[in-house]
């Protein structure tokens, strides 16, 4: 009852195609790694133009803990792709996508697939008074979809095995471990600040500095990056609330650092780029 089936499914299929070993274990976080590298730069290149996806892309690519958590066989890669496709869809308008990866994401890790993608909207809706952009999101059918995705697992779940299920599931590995550590050495308030410079290094040395500018300078990106910040921000805060703590868990906030940090990279070179240009002599 620890966690729902995809990613355990997912290793399944990998078993039956290379054999029961270490890198059939390993292999599909390696490839959705891999493609979540690709959403981040595909998005950022439609958000922001081809170098600040590129960038971004790169970004994610090398940050230690999404390079090390991408050969890992955990559930996190899985959630976090999922995760990610939702956001972004929502913020480029195509809400279909956004119930569909939140259902994926609530079938591999459980509420939060769905706690994460409402807060972060819910909190950038309030943030800008955009309550009007709740009328575009086609919400009646976004729940269709959602339930068609997500809930037939838990359901079946229910009738299988009864009241136990929802409370070992959702009970303990759910709310009592938000509300009480299942790790009594992990319940420092700080835990996640060095896991977050660790985590994210090289490019946390330039992390506050893009967040701080997109939200100063943004040159007409501004909702987009306002989200994007939003996003990485309830992400830390969130499991600094929580008193179960592991490395693995702020993963979420990566793909929204990478992007701002990759439109701050793409920035700084158009400035270096403008600049050298103006200084080159007329022939």
């Amino acid at each position: 009852y620890d966690k729902p089936p995809v990613y355990y499914w997912l290793v399944a299929g990998s078993f039956k195609l290379f054999g029961v070993n270490e890198f059939s274990a390993r292999f599909p976080s390696a490839v959705l790694a891999l493609v979540g590298v690709v959403v981040v730069y595909r998005s950022g290149q439609r958000l922001f133009g081809q170098g600040a996806g590129l960038a971004a892309g790169l970004v994610l690519a090398t940050s230690i803990e999404y390079f090390y958590l991408g050969k890992a066989a955990v559930t996190d890669i899985t959630l976090n792709l999922f995760l990610t496709i939702a956001l972004l869809a929502f913020i480029e308008k195509r809400y279909y996508l956004f119930y569909i990866f939140a259902g994926f994401a609530t079938i591999t890790k459980g509420p939060i697939g769905l706690i994460f993608p409402v807060a972060i909207v819910f909190l950038y809706l309030l943030v800008g008074s955009r309550w009007r952009q709740l009328k575009e999101m086609k919400i009646a059918k976004g729940i269709v979809l959602y339930a068609i995705i997500a809930l037939p697992w838990y359901i079946f779940m229910h009738i299988k095995h009864g009241s136990i299920f929802a409370e070992t599931f959702l009970g303990f590995h759910n709310i009592t471990r938000f509300t009480s550590p299942e790790h009594p050495e992990g319940t420092l308030w700080y835990y996640y600040f060095p896991v977050l410079l660790l985590g994210f290094f090289p490019w946390v040395t330039l992390m506050l500095q893009s967040m701080w500018h997109s939200l100063t300078d943004s040159r007409g990106r501004f909702n987009i990056l306002l989200f994007l910040n939003i996003w990485a921000v309830f992400i830390f805060v969130f499991f600094t609330v929580s008193q179960t703590k592991l490395v693995s868990y702020i993963l979420p906030m990566f793909p929204p650092l990478a992007l701002i940090v990759g439109w701050y990279l793409n920035r700084l070179w158009d400035y270096h780029y403008n600049i050298r240009c103006l200084s080159w002599p007329i022939a």
